[in-house]
């Protein structure tokens, strides 16, 4: 070959030359080739949370879109009208309220979120890392975000800051932040939406963050039941041979690695 397995040519118009006796062939070909489409790659800017000795700051990261041609195929047909509620709140001028993300690892929730933040439009996207959640309870904080009115907070693995208030010895402050922002006099004058992800049971969060007019949406991805494991198997390739059961979408992109 002229190149590397992981090398592609793109090309908008294929000339075919062959002789008579590879008609068929050739129209099965060409047949083919007409289906296929090319998706461009595109990516949008995060800003991520930092701190240094001076205090909070944002820094630029560039997220490419993933190839999510249809949304059901992924996460099933009910997800497809929680999609359209998310999108159409979060690209409201001057928003509020949360969105509660959950369900066991592997099963999409980042793969989503990739996906969403480029379906939201003119408006700041700040994403605050596993390791920064934390910071939501200090005093230097709201301050900080005061800064970035009618934004979107994104916060992964965040079971640590929205853990039931009752069940903690000592109540987290991160709690009644987010309340504040989601939906509080802070959230009045801020308009800042919040996105949340986590993996504990949604029994152990504080009940307050589910409050009618407070809560966007509240969605638990799971495995993908085995027909449909099945379907995004074939349409990626990997073909249908070794799903023998409902799998995450960790699982059913990665087989390679599986084996």
């Amino acid at each position: 070959p002229d190149h590397s397995d992981d090398y592609f040519l793109l090309a908008s118009q294929i000339t075919f030359y062959y002789m008579p006796e590879q008609d068929t062939y050739v129209q099965e070909l060409s047949s083919t080739f007409a289906k296929m489409t090319v998706f461009s790659s595109k990516s949008c800017t995060l800003q991520m949370v930092c701190r240094n000795q001076h205090g909070y700051y944002l820094n630029s990261i560039n997220i490419k879109k993933p190839l999510i041609t249809d949304l059901a195929l992924h996460y099933g047909k009910k997800f497809v009208s929680i999609h359209d509620k998310i999108s159409k709140n979060l690209n409201k001028k001057e928003g509020k309220g949360i969105v509660l993300l959950h369900g066991v690892p592997g099963s999409g929730k980042t793969h989503y979120i990739r996906y969403l933040i480029h379906e939201v439009e003119e408006k700041t996207l700040i994403y605050v890392p596993p390791d920064m959640a934390k910071e939501i309870s200090s005093p230097e904080f709201l301050p900080f975000l005061m800064q970035y009115q009618d934004s979107i907070l994104i916060i992964e693995d965040a079971e640590n800051i929205i853990k039931d208030r009752n069940e903690c010895l000592i109540p987290s402050q991160a709690v009644a932040n987010l309340l504040n922002l989601s939906d509080g006099l802070l959230g009045d004058a801020m308009h800042q939406q919040i996105i949340a992800t986590f993996n504990c049971d949604l029994t152990t969060i504080d009940p307050a963050l589910l409050r009618k007019g407070r809560l966007i949406a509240n969605y638990e991805f799971n495995k993908l039941d085995l027909e449909s494991s099945k379907i995004l198997s074939d349409k990626l390739g990997f073909g249908t041979e070794k799903i023998t059961e409902p799998m995450t979408l960790a699982e059913i992109y990665n087989q390679r690695e599986i084996d």
